[in-house]
């Protein structure tokens, strides 16, 4: 094995020197006064080639590309710099950057909130970062949660947020709702997110405090706004023992045509690099996307978006904790989405936004709890949406709109003679209105009083949000106080159940942050309190909205890509005290997803000579409490700690062809996540358990991503 690897690398870093003499990109960096800028980031667009300017403002880096390339430079409080040029003429630059007025459609306030993608700067990362992210494997919520503020949650890998359930975190694609964005596991296998990184151009990241436009979420929303019309044809191809894949976009003259389609099947890695699993049909699942966007003009820009997941997979396995003999876990599901947006400006600096997203995820569980029994469950979810937006005096921008979201749910249950148990059905409807006012008070000094109003059909009430945030932006500085209400519908599954009085869940956010922005690094701070109500309580086998908990806490995040040449780094720490009293807990106490501390260092460094990435991501949580019935109380014993090391490599093997390898958990730590208990006590008293553990301790990835048309390997999934 380790002959094959000092092979593999021979051979690369051979293939590497046939193209080792490079023209170089070079010059300096100064301000409209003629002074350096340090920290400024150069890179040519659409690729991972680039550098950060040093104190004297100087940068220079090798490049592969030999034409025409567009190179885009940028740095915080100024206005961004292209040039469209042949490399050959971009060896002694003098670039001078523009001083950037604020003004209310520019405003960044980052208390509670990441963004990814928009532009270059400190905290704003593209898709390829996504995909670098050493723990990620290229997933958007794997990326996401090195962020403060999540918590680990290995056995589902769904986002959660300061103390909240994955479920009080909502996914929104071009400000439409997504009812379900995770793919479908077995038991104990991670989720991972349904869509590409390289579709978006912005991930927005909100933690907490967001704004009235988006409702029905806890704890935190995570708002992806997909690119605009593609300027060119592009295609490209991508193959793993996992999976195989192609895409690209075809360029018209006022519009793009895109479409991308991947198959994964876990059968031949499981031959290699087995589970713990006994597979009957392995783990695979087929996706397809595609997005047609046009701009009729030059003030409107409409998308049309689709995707479709099917997954399937058999699992043999016995209950053995609830004696529940041998059977053949069949899973199939179904999950459909649409979306359909259009923005348009309209006279006397009005923008105009109306939109419609579908949602379908059908899934069928073939004996799901003894061999010959099914089980299905279906969801349906229409959102509609439009919203107005005016600057009406430079110092004030008002936004509002109405939304409305059309549920429906159905299960059904057959018992091993298919005969029916169980069919449960609901409609539910909820209609909002919001308003959103951002004012700024003084020079640096803004402030948002915003508004939402909800009516939910399953208890015929009304529910008001107010949301109020101050914030102070100076140059490297900033200060931000949030304060909000937000409701959420209970979920179907406690819907459709016995219940008497049911409300919609309320958090109220209070959250107090800071910022610094200085020479390429970022350190913020910031400290919140939630307060649960009307949470879902059962009892006597009936739910109420009796419930209630807190969470309370706070994050810190550093990140320094200025420091060391060629490294990009962050840490982040962060520490959560939630209680809750919900669902069947017979006392408030700390929920199973819950852990206090939680801490991840994130490294990235550029290897020039050999065109090669690295990535490491040590993440640690804190052990999470569980419930032990061999002992008194409730949820009383506490897991041991977490621990992972995860690595990945990026080589780029010619302009077009980029070859990407990771693996999870370096060191093979047998991490568990609580116990498993049996129902009754054995002859003895005892109660049987088992820890809940990953299906595999590592997990291994080696692709190869090649761009058949376009500029570079990284387009192959972009839309």
């Amino acid at each position: 094995m380790h002959l094959k690897m000092i092979l593999f690398f021979a051979l690369l870093l051979t293939f590497q020197q046939g193209y080792s003499q490079q023209p170089v990109i070079s010059g300096t960096i100064t301000n409209y006064k003629g002074m350096p800028v340090e920290g400024a980031n150069i890179y040519i667009t659409g690729s991972l080639e680039g550098a950060t300017s040093g104190k004297d403002g100087r940068f220079s880096f090798a490049t592969t590309y030999t034409g025409s390339v567009t190179l885009g430079v940028s740095y915080i409080g100024y206005k961004d710099y292209r040039l469209t040029a042949p490399v050959t003429e971009m060896a002694t630059l003098s670039i001078v950057l523009q001083s950037q007025d604020k003004n209310l459609s520019e405003v960044v306030v980052r208390a509670s909130t990441f963004s990814l993608g928009k532009s270059r700067t400190l905290e704003k990362l593209d898709a390829l970062d996504v995909v670098m992210t050493g723990s990620s494997n290229g997933d958007i919520y794997g990326a996401l949660m090195a962020l403060p503020g999540t918590q680990k949650v290995g056995e589902d890998g769904k986002l959660y947020i300061r103390g909240g359930d994955n479920r009080e975190t909502q996914t929104f694609i071009d400000g439409m709702h997504v009812l379900n964005p995770y793919s479908i596991t077995a038991q104990d296998m991670p989720a991972r997110g349904r869509f590409s990184p390289f579709l978006f151009q912005g991930i927005n990241f909100s933690l907490g405090g967001y704004e009235s436009e988006f409702g029905q979420a806890l704890s935190a929303v995570l708002p992806m706004d997909t690119k605009d019309v593609a300027g060119s044809t592009k295609a490209g191809v991508n193959a793993s023992p996992l999976s195989i894949g192609g895409g690209g976009s075809v360029a018209f003259k006022k519009s793009s045509l895109s479409g991308n389609v991947n198959y994964l099947n876990l059968g031949l890695y499981n031959q290699f690099l087995p589970d713990r699993y006994t597979w009957k049909k392995p783990y695979q699942s087929v996706s397809a996307e595609a997005q047609y966007k046009t701009a009729p003009g030059p003030r409107s820009l409409f998308k049309l978006y689709t995707a479709y997941d099917r997954t399937a997979f058999i699992r043999t396995f016995a209950d053995t904790l609830n004696d529940v003999p041998l059977r053949d876990f069949n899973l199939n599901q179904d999950n459909y989405y649409l979306n359909a947006t259009l923005k348009t400006k309209l006279r006397h600096n009005t923008r105009l936004f109306v939109g419609a997203a579908f949602s379908y995820v059908d899934s069928h569980y073939g004996s799901a709890k003894f061999q010959g029994d099914d089980y299905r469950q279906q969801e349906n979810e229409w959102h509609i949406k439009a919203k107005l937006e005016k600057t009406i005096v430079p110092a004030y921008r008002l936004s509002t709109g109405v939304e409305a979201y059309l549920k429906g749910y159905r299960t059904m249950y057959h018992d091993t003679v298919q005969q029916l148990l169980q069919d449960r059905q609901l409609n539910n409807q909820l209609y909002a209105a919001f308003v959103d006012n951002q004012i700024r008070l003084l020079h640096g000094l803004y402030a948002n009083v915003s508004g939402r109003l909800e009516y939910t059909q399953f208890n015929h009430a009304w529910n008001l949000s107010p949301r109020i945030s101050l914030n102070y932006l100076a140059d490297k500085f900033q200060v931000s106080a949030i304060y909000g209400k937000y409701y959420q519908a209970p979920d179907n599954t406690v819907l459709a159940a016995p219940h008497q009085d049911l409300q919609q869940s309320l958090a109220t956010h209070y959250i107090l942050g800071a910022s610094w922005d200085f020479n390429g690094r970022l350190l913020k701070a910031e400290a919140y309190y939630k307060s649960y109500d009307q949470l879902e309580l059962l009892r006597q086998q009936v739910y109420t909205s009796d419930g209630y908990g807190k969470s309370a806490g706070f994050d810190i995040y550093y990140s320094d890509e200025t420091s060391v040449k060629r490294l990009k780094y962050n840490v982040s720490y962060s520490f959560n005290d939630a209680a809750r009293l919900y669902r069947d807990f017979p006392v408030m106490s700390t929920p199973l997803f819950a852990s206090r501390h939680n801490a991840r260092m994130s490294f990235k460094y550029h290897f020039p000579l050999i065109k090669t990435y690295a990535g490491f991501t040590g993440t640690y949580a804190s052990g999470r409490p569980y419930h032990n019935p061999n002992m008194p109380g409730f949820m009383n014993a506490i897991d041991k700690a977490y621990f992972s090391l995860d690595a990945n490599l990026t080589f780029l093997l010619s302009p077009r062809v980029i070859l990407y390898t990771s693996m999870g958990n370096l060191t093979g730590r047998a991490n568990t996540y609580g116990y498993r208990y049996a129902p009754s006590p054995d002859s003895k008293g005892v109660y049987a358990g088992e820890p809940v553990m990953a299906s595999r301790s590592r997990f291994f990835y080696l692709g190869l991503f090649i761009s058949l048309k376009g500029s570079s390997a990284y387009d192959v999934s972009s839309f």
